[in-house]
C-alpha cells in the first residue's frame, strides 16, 4: 500500500507505505503540538495512507511545511540505515517531497 501527502491542491507526493508511514511518524515526533502528533499517529495507525498539509489549520501546515524542508533529508540521512535496500531510491523519494514544498 502508498500513503500520499497533498502539498497543495493541485501538488501530492506519494510513496510506499513504509517510507509514508516514517514520514509522518518524523513529523509527529518533531511537531510541539501534541494533538496535531497524536493525529499525525492515527493516520498511520489507522493505515489511511492520507495527509493533507492544510487539513489541520494554517500554523499546523506552516509548522509541517518547516519541519518537512529544514529537518527531513537530515534526518532520513541519519536514521535510515546503510543497509536499507533502495535507500538511495527513498532518499530521492524525500528529496521530491522537499521539492515539492518550495
Amino acid at each position: 500500500m502508498s500513503g500520499t501527502i497533498a502539498v497543495a491542491a493541485d501538488t501530492r507526493w506519494s510513496a510506499s507505505g513504509w517510507l509514508f508511514d516514517w514520514t509522518l511518524g518524523f513529523l509527529a515526533a518533531h511537531v510541539k503540538d501534541p494533538k496535531l502528533a497524536a493525529e499525525l499517529r492515527q493516520i498511520v495507525d489507522e493505515n489511511l495512507g492520507w495527509l493533507s498539509l492544510g487539513d489541520f489549520g494554517p500554523k499546523a501546515e506552516y509548522d509541517l511545511r518547516c519541519l518537512l524542508k529544514r529537518n527531513l533529508l537530515d534526518e532520513a540521512e541519519r536514521a535510515l540505515p546503510q543497509t536499507l535496500e533502495n535507500r538511495t531510491a527513498a532518499l530521492d523519494l524525500l528529496q521530491q517531497l522537499v521539492d515539492k514544498l518550495e
